[in-house]
């Protein structure tokens, strides 16, 4: 996998992340919305959780890897707290 540049995009593990916030994933549970979203920093890689649109958290993380890891992590435990996805990573309704 190519290392995440300071600036412009780059692809990592599927997920194109650029200068611009790219959504990681979209969770719902009691008429609530929790969003990750990734965005290149000249730094390395912050995540954004928003809960209802609003900022709620942002951690900063000198690799792409460090960053989808934590990630990963915050979707495993909301999930295990009963959020769910009504829509696959890429905006899609799930097949089936």
């Amino acid at each position: 996998m190519p290392a995440l540049a300071a600036s412009g995009s780059s692809l990592y593990a599927g997920v194109m992340l650029n200068d611009e916030p790219s959504r990681l994933w979209t969770l719902r549970r009691d008429g609530h919305e929790l969003t990750c979203r990734a965005r290149l920093e000249s730094s390395g890689v912050e995540i954004d959780l928003l809960r209802d649109g609003a900022l709620a958290v942002t951690r900063s993380f000198e690799t792409g890897e460090e960053a989808l890891a934590w990630a990963d992590e915050r979707r495993a435990r909301r999930e295990a707290e009963g959020w769910r996805s009504d829509m696959s990573d890429d905006g899609a309704p799930p097949a089936g």
